[in-house]
């Protein structure tokens, strides 16, 4: 591989490690607020619900950042946009659940079943609207082509 490839496969495949290093360099942190009492046990809400956020924006930043990877040419894999959501989805769900699994050993952290089936719904979700974001940019193409 040649100079230029590997520059195609850095643009295409460094966002992607970079962000998966992100999220796991966030879920080491054990400094990280409560989200229950420790006294009651009680779920603290505002932090609860920030937790929940920010998995829903990391896996679907990821799933953007895998689609964009696999579906490239060059660099990325090129796979056809529908087998690439299939892949996209299956792999950030098993991210999520490595994930998941390296945070139980994080003090004061514990894996969650409910975080994995966020972040699945979350890469399932963005990869839903990247499909119909598509289809919709090649519906304008073809007709911008008929009007030509």
């Amino acid at each position: 591989m040649g100079p230029r490839g590997l520059r195609q496969l850095a643009w295409h495949w460094f966002p992607v490690l970079f962000w998966m290093t992100l999220i796991l360099a966030l879920s080491s942190r054990s400094d990280l607020p409560a989200r229950t009492n420790p006294a009651t046990g009680e779920i603290i809400r505002t932090t609860y619900l920030a937790a929940k956020a920010a998995h829903i924006v990391e896996y679907s930043v990821l799933a953007t950042l895998l689609m964009r990877a696999v579906t490239a040419q060059g660099g990325g894999l090129g796979m056809a946009p529908a087998r690439a959501a299939v892949w996209v989805v299956l792999a950030a769900t098993a991210f999520g659940i490595g994930d998941e699994l390296r945070q139980s050993f994080v003090p004061n952290r514990e894996a969650r079943p409910a975080d994995v089936a966020i972040d699945a719904a979350s890469a399932l979700g963005m990869v839903m609207v990247l499909m119909i974001w598509r289809h919709v940019r090649e519906a304008q193409r073809v007709s911008q082509r008929v009007l030509d």
